[in-house]
């Protein structure tokens, strides 16, 4: 009994946001994502304004990390992201944007878009630091929805149209 005392509550003690950073993606596809427990902060940090970032931490422990990049129309996105996908486990295609991939523990989409005049591309990446579902199955399914409404809207958040 004392055991059960000193572990806690299980389940979800936060809110679960509607924007990752000030993206809008939906809290009904951000949630399955999302582990339980107490707190979730968010942390927006940019490597420029074509280059969005953002964490998502529970209870302190990073879970899921989105980045955005405007990138030049000829960059072969796929291939250059190739081994960094294949580090999240069975990469294979997905019908988001121009390209994408979806592996058991993240996603990427690729789009053109016209920045500053010219036209480029936008590369979206989803990664997973926690898996919050259990199944391999379900969690690609999860992150497929995730990425199929993260793309557009933080395309939109740095103006790339």
């Amino acid at each position: 009994m004392t055991a059960t005392a000193c572990t806690g509550s299980s389940g979800r003690e936060y809110a679960v946001p509607k924007a990752a950073c000030g993206v809008q993606v939906g809290s009904e596809l951000l949630s399955p994502l999302l582990p339980d427990g107490e707190k979730l902060t968010q942390r927006d940090y940019k490597f420029g304004p074509t280059q969005p970032r953002c964490e998502l931490k529970v209870n302190g422990n990073l879970v899921v990390h989105f980045s955005g990049d405007v990138v030049p129309a000829s960059t072969d996105v796929i291939a250059v992201n190739e081994r960094g996908m294949r580090g999240l486990g069975h990469s294979e295609a997905a019908n988001i944007g121009q390209d994408s991939r979806i592996a058991d523990r993240g996603a990427l989409a690729v789009d053109s878009c016209t920045y500053g005049g010219k036209q480029q591309k936008f590369v979206a990446e989803i990664e997973l630091k926690h898996q919050a579902i259990q199944d391999v199955s379900e969690r690609r399914d999860a992150l497929r929805s995730l990425l199929k409404a993260y793309l557009p809207a933080v395309m939109t958040y740095v103006g790339c149209s």
